[in-house]
């Protein structure tokens, strides 16, 4: 392989793999299921966006019309948890955003070892209420909304509570 092509895989690796969200650290069936529905409509549309602007791209050609890319509203977010303890924090973020008639897009029993990250798809936009503790602390309560620019949240213990005490 020539340096071009070389350089193009390794593009494309980056590009395709870095924005993959998983369900490594999740034991809810439920929430996994769910983050694997909502990774399939997400691509689903963002297919049919391509196709659609490919479409309207020849018929601009064919017509010598201008050319405006259309794009329908963003439904999901992908937001990065990070586990900046050196325990294992148990979490769960609770919605009242519905998915499909079938429930709520509560992402439950998420256990995030020490040091790492989690990738999830959120619908947008929704505000959670994220629980976390670690074994050896008390749960606390972080309330964050997908509609902001934040899309990495760091979490350790004691992050929410006052230093009033």
């Amino acid at each position: 392989m020539n340096r071009r092509n070389t350089i193009l895989w390794v593009w494309a690796v980056i590009i395709f793999g870095g924005g993959c969200t998983n369900t490594r650290y999740l034991t809810d069936p439920a929430s996994i299921e769910r983050q694997h529905d909502m990774r399939k409509h997400r691509a689903g549309v963002n297919v049919g966006d391509v196709f659609a602007n490919t479409a309207n791209l020849f018929l601009a050609i064919i017509l010598n019309t201008g050319f405006e890319v259309s794009q329908r509203d963003r439904a999901f977010k992908r937001i990065t948890f990070v586990n900046e303890s050196n325990d294992s924090l148990i979490m769960s973020m609770v919605t009242d955003i519905v998915w499909k008639e079938t429930g709520y897009c509560d992402i439950m029993g998420i256990v995030l070892p020490p040091k790492t990250k989690q990738k999830l798809l959120v619908p947008y936009p929704a505000a959670y209420n994220v629980y976390f503790k670690t074994p050896y602390s008390e749960e606390e309560k972080l309330e964050i909304r997908t509609d902001n620019k934040d899309r990495i949240i760091k979490l350790k213990p004691g992050m929410t509570q006052d230093d009033t005490r």
